[in-house]
């Protein structure tokens, strides 16, 4: 069983995971209105894998995948929310990736729903543990927003019930025996270069916030970088080796490569831009 789970894990960050990065910025106004602003990068070996294995995993083969189009880019914005429209859309090249810049805004924070693992791009069938940016509702990040008598907002995150059991499933922690070095290296392997990233940035002077992770008026709700969390054996052993939410919880706490507020909700109150 441990074998057929792990497999399934590395399916599906073949697809969604690994050389794969996305960094998203969302720039909130007093009135609640903003933008958010997404890039996202995969390598071209991992681009010419996601094409071969959509097909397996019943995607559509009829025309090849073209994960970062403008009309990919506009169908994501529905997902986020009522009242999120596309406002620009950029294609980005180096010399070892490509992806797309875009620009999304919204009139109503309150009503958009944004997940901290993006959907895979392309929207092919095979999602890292089910989720999307806006796609899925049950693991969404929502948001509140209200105004204090003192003219400061208070901007309210709420995060998903079970951020970190996805987490874990994605790890293939299950609290079975440790795994195999062979089933160490292939996990490894199959999520290399995965990197991914929610910031929020309120329009105004920051007062305060219950995160930890502030810089300047940028405060990080979710930074992952899986090369940096699981570059040692010990580490990832003890994450896969995993019983509980609590024990994941810990291990996370002070884990390399792993900055996320696990808080269910997360405040931010800001003094509005003049």
């Amino acid at each position: 069983m441990r074998t057929l789970r792990l497999s399934v894990v590395l399916a599906a960050a073949a697809l969604g995971g690994g050389c794969f990065q996305s960094d998203a910025l969302v720039k909130v106004n007093a009135d609640g209105s903003g933008t958010i602003e997404h890039q996202t990068l995969m390598t071209a070996p991992a681009l010419a894998q996601l094409g071969q294995l959509a097909g397996l995993f019943g995607g559509n083969t009829a025309r090849p995948v073209d994960p970062f189009s403008e009309e990919q880019a506009r169908e994501l914005a529905g997902t986020m929310g009522d009242g999120v429209t596309l406002v620009s859309s950029t294609p980005l090249k180096t010399a070892a990736a490509e992806g797309r810049a875009n620009v999304y805004a919204f009139r109503d924070i309150t009503k958009l729903r944004l997940s901290e693992v993006p959907s895979t791009p392309g929207n092919t069938s095979v999602r890292a543990n089910g989720v999307g940016v806006g796609a899925s509702q049950s693991g969404a990040v929502t948001f509140d927003l209200t105004k204090a008598p003192s003219g400061n907002v208070l901007l309210t995150l709420h995060n998903p019930n079970d951020l970190i059991d996805r987490f874990r499933n994605s790890t293939g922690g299950s609290g079975a025996s440790a795994a195999s070095a062979d089933q160490l290296a292939m996990l490894r392997q199959a999520v290399a270069g995965l990197r991914l990233a929610v910031r929020v940035e309120p329009m105004g002077r920051v007062i305060r916030t219950s995160s930890p992770y502030v810089d300047g008026q940028v405060v990080t709700l979710f930074d992952l970088n899986l090369d940096e969390l699981l570059k040692d054996d010990a580490t990832l052993t003890q994450l896969m080796s995993a019983k509980t939410t609590a024990e994941m919880t810990a291990l996370l706490k002070n884990a390399p490569g792993f900055k996320v507020n696990l808080d269910r909700d997360i405040t931010i109150e800001f003094a509005p831009a003049k």
